[in-house]
Order: C-alpha cells, then sequence, then structure tokens
C-alpha cells in the first residue's frame, strides 16, 4: 500500500470521527461510536453490543429519554453482566459534555457500586489516550486534581458547583442538602435492592421504597429525567412500585424488558467478540436452577420477570415429571382443552393429558401469543399428531368461531375429532378456580426440564410462577390446566352415572 493511499484511508477515518462529533448532540449511537474511536473493535464495550442494543430499542429510549424530550422516564431491565450500567456510565458522560451546567444524580444499593459508577466517569472524561471525550467536547474543562472528589464521589465540568455536575450515592447515603438534580438532568436509579434476602424481606422493601420516595425522588425538580434500571427481584422492589404508582400516569415512560432468552430460546446477548452469553449459557443456567428448584431466582436475575415465592401454589418442588416414556400400554383417554387468545399479551395454551386409569401424563402443550393463522394450525396438528377424539374450546370471547374455524381445517385433513365448547364460569374468579383445582394439576405428570420444547418450558414457567399472594401477569396455563381437570371430573361423572343406570 503507497503512502497516497495511506494517507487516504487516513483523512477518510477522521472524516468518519469528525461526521460522529457533529451528530453527537443529535445521536447517542453516533456519540458512543466517537467515544471509543481511538480503541481496538475488540476492546470497546459499544460496538459488540450495538446491535443487541438498537434492536432491542434501548439506544432509541435513552434519546427519546435525553436529547427527543419524548420520555419523562425510563425503565430498562436486563439480565446481570450484560452491560446495562457500563451503558449508563456513556449516557452520564454525554450528559456531562453536552450540559455540563446541569446537576446529575446516581443513586445504587452500596457504596462499592456508587465507587465503581464515579470511576467509570472519571476515566472517560480523564483518559485521553483510551477515550475521546475531549476531542468530542474540546471547549469541556475538566481537571481531575480539582474538579473531583473521590471519597465524596462527585465531580464537575467546566466550574465548581454547589450542587456538582455528577454526584453518586448510595441509597442510605446522605442526599438532603448535598445532592441536586436540575431542570433535564439526569437522576438514576441502578439496582436499588442489594440480592435476594433483602427481596424476600417485604418490611425491608417496604422501607426501601420510602427512602426511594421520600429521599431519592424528592431530590429531582420539576424537568428531572429519571433512568431505572437494575434486576427485578420482586414486585414490590422500587421499579415495580414505580410502575404501578399512579403519578406515573402523568408521566411519558417507557418500560424496556430484554430477557436472558428471546420467544425462539436463543441468546438475546450473543454480542461480537465473545463479550456476551451463548444460547447453550444460558440454557445450562437456566437448567441448573431447575434442578436446584429455584426458577424464581432464575426468572428474576435472567428473564427480570419477578414473582413471589410467597404464595406461589406450584413451585417447581410440587410439580411430578417423567422423562419422556409414557406407559406402553393405551390410555384409557387422551384430552385436551384449548384456552384461547387472540395474539398480543395473552397465550393461546392447549394442554394435552393422557389418562392411564388412575395416573395422568401431559406430553405436550400448544403454547403461542401469535395470532389465529398461527394457532389454529397449531392445534389441529397436535390433534392429529395424538389421535385426540375429544378437544373443549372455551368458548368466551369468539370461541365457538375459533372452534369453528379449527373443525374446518381438520376437515380439509380428512380428520374426525369431537370438539365442543363452554363458557368459564362466572362463579368463581380465575385465581379460586385455580387454587381448587391445584391438587389435581400436581398429579398430573409434566415434562421433564430437559426434555421440553420452547411453548412447553414457557407454560412451565408460567405455571410454576402462578401465585394467590399477588398479581399474576399471566395465568393461560394455569386456567387450562384447571379446565382441562374440570373436564376431566364431567367426563368420568358421566361415565359413572351410566354405569350406576345400568346396574339397577
Amino acid at each position: 500500500m503507497d503512502n497516497e493511499t495511506c494517507k487516504s484511508k487516513k483523512e477518510l477515518y477522521n472524516k468518519i470521527f469528525d461526521i460522529l462529533v457533529l451528530e453527537t448532540p443529535y445521536s447517542l449511537d453516533s456519540y458512543f461510536q466517537a467515544l471509543e474511536w481511538n480503541r481496538p473493535i475488540n476492546e470497546q464495550f459499544y460496538l459488540p453490543r450495538r446491535n443487541t442494543l438498537m434492536r432491542h430499542g434501548v439506544i432509541q429510549a435513552l434519546e427519546d429519554l435525553v436529547i427527543n424530550d419524548k420520555l419523562d422516564e425510563l425503565f430498562l431491565s436486563m439480565p446481570v453482566r450484560t452491560g446495562k450500567t457500563t451503558l449508563i456510565v456513556f449516557l452520564m458522560s454525554w450528559q456531562l459534555g453536552m450540559n455540563s451546567n446541569l446537576a446529575n444524580l446516581y443513586i445504587s444499593n452500596s457504596g462499592i457500586l456508587v465507587g465503581a459508577f464515579y470511576d467509570g466517569i472519571n476515566t472517560i472524561l480523564s483518559d485521553e489516550y483510551t477515550y475521546c471525550w475531549h476531542k468530542i467536547f474540546p471547549k469541556a474543562v475538566f481537571d481531575k486534581r480539582t474538579m473531583c472528589n473521590a471519597k465524596e464521589t462527585y465531580l464537575d465540568v467546566d466550574r465548581k458547583k454547589r450542587y456538582h455536575s455528577f454526584t453518586a450515592r448510595s441509597i442510605d447515603g446522605s442526599l438532603n442538602g448535598a445532592c441536586d438534580v436540575s431542570n433535564d438532568g439526569l437522576l438514576v436509579s441502578d439496582d436499588l435492592v442489594s440480592g435476594i434476602e433483602e427481596a424476600l424481606n417485604t418490611m425491608r422493601l417496604k422501607s426501601l421504597w420510602q427512602k426511594v420516595s421520600s429521599d431519592m425522588l424528592t431530590r429531582g425538580k420539576q424537568g428531572a429525567k429519571i433512568l431505572w434500571i437494575g434486576t427485578r427481584w420482586s414486585i414490590y422492589d422500587p421499579i415495580g412500585v414505580r410502575l404501578q404508582s399512579s403519578e406515573l400516569s402523568y408521566k411519558r415512560y417507557k418500560n424496556i424488558v430484554i430477557p436472558a432468552l428471546d420467544d425462539n430460546d436463543e441468546s438475546n446477548f450473543d454480542y461480537l467478540y465473545g463479550v456476551g452469553f451463548s444460547t447453550d449459557f444460558y440454557r445450562g443456567k437456566r437448567l441448573s436452577y431447575e434442578e436446584s428448584d429455584d426458577i424464581a431466582t432464575w426468572n428474576a436475575i435472567y428473564c427480570n420477570s419477578p414473582i413471589e415465592r410467597q404464595g406461589l401454589l406450584f413451585p417447581v418442588e410440587s410439580i411430578r415429571t417423567y422423562e419422556g416414556e409414557l406407559p406402553h400400554v393405551e390410555p384409557t383417554n387422551k384430552y385436551a382443552f384449548v384456552d384461547i387468545a387472540w395474539g398480543g399479551g395473552d397465550y393461546t395454551c392447549m394442554p394435552i393429558i393422557y389418562q392411564y386409569e388412575n395416573e395422568l401424563y401431559c406430553p405436550e402443550i400448544v403454547f403461542t401469543n401469535e395470532n389465529k393463522k398461527v394457532s389454529q394450525p397449531k392445534i389441529v396438528d397436535a390433534i392429529i399428531r395424538h389421535n385426540l377424539q375429544r378437544v373443549k374450546f372455551e368458548k368466551n370471547n369468539g370461541g365457538d368461531g375459533y372452534k369453528e374455524d379449527v373443525g374446518k381445517l381438520l376437515q380439509e385433513k380428512n380428520n374426525t375429532c369431537l370438539l365442543t365448547s363452554a363458557f368459564a364460569s362466572n362463579q368463581q374468579t380465575k385465581e379460586m378456580k385455580v387454587f381448587n383445582h391445584a391438587p389435581e394439576i400436581k398429579q398430573i405428570n409434566f415434562l421433564a426440564p430437559a426434555k421440553r420444547n420452547v411453548e412447553y418450558r414457557k407454560a412451565m414457567e408460567q405455571l410454576q410462577s402462578f401465585t394467590i399472594q399477588g398479581k399474576n401477569k399471566h395465568d393461560d396455563c394455569p386456567d387450562a390446566l384447571a379446565e382441562v381437570c374440570e373436564m376431566i371430573n364431567e367426563i368420568v361423572k358421566k361415565i359413572s352415572y351410566q354405569v350406576f343406570e345400568r346396574f339397577f
């Protein structure tokens, strides 16, 4: 390569950097790239993670919070060690460069995390070899010797201020009189719950929220931007309480939750250059939690789906399992019930039950939140695959029409099956119905964790997270299993009645 070619490439490289710098006031994506411009790509934080963060709308949401003024509060939940805190370190460094006159505040559960975040900000502002912060903001003034205090974990940009450009504190630290968040300043709440012990202690969670509401949130002036990040341990953690707060109805907010595994059971965080976590890694982690009867912790740490251990109706240890091999005799009956959904957040759920005298097995569960164009063919295929003779559909919310469509698809495949429908009882709530049938559901033999496909696994996670002491985000699987138990009882009663009549 001749000197002219090298010179041209270097000039082009510098021009791209200049363009990214020009875009910095309007694009966090451009700023994050420019900030690490001099680092080898395999050592960078942002670029290996960029595709995932962009695909899930994280960068856009951050821009809507601090640039576009479309959000007042943003909730961001991702699994542990996926880089969410470092991402917010980058965000805070942008805030300090763009708006040095504003006061910003970072709050976490411990002094260790507070110190780590402070060190991250300090490094970006002072390490000109690694980061390009001073090239992006050439007029910004930061002197590490005179404009920061490691003991008090604060720093200033451009000039020393009473309410500092950036302050970091633990939730148990002193905030009154020492911290402030300006209008358009950034208040970051990061992992306020210290861990599982605090999450399991209702009184400690209540005490924590009192600190948040009476101390942390009062630091922000009207117009301050609030960013909540952290592991979702409990529905009563600060993020959960804030999301249920009536005050939030007056705010523009967004809640982003990215689980470890996507809907296809593939890793959401298989970052480039080996800095993320593979599908096999997450599946192995999940299996280890299942084997130790602690799926609740998996859901909290890796799925950011808090469930309360107290009040769980179907904890892992109460579920009967088998390794996938059914008894070597013909079942006396086969049953299936379809709890219908039309897509979106709810799931169409169809548990299939084989009965061998007094033993019940569930070899498959159709479980999908796709629309009927996807769910109906799945149901038809399952009916044919298991040679079912009777399937009952929930009649509520257009269930009859749904059942008729399934019947037509079966006719097209020259298959016959007795399809019936009935309205769900309005004499009791879903929770009470599931509670009443819990002993029967616990007698069903479900596939062992290692034998479950994606749909079966999701259905079981929903069953195992069902609680009678709090709100259930989804109850499609427990409800369908309760209905199939009622269906079995109806058939048994009918047979018993017929035998009784014949006897006389």
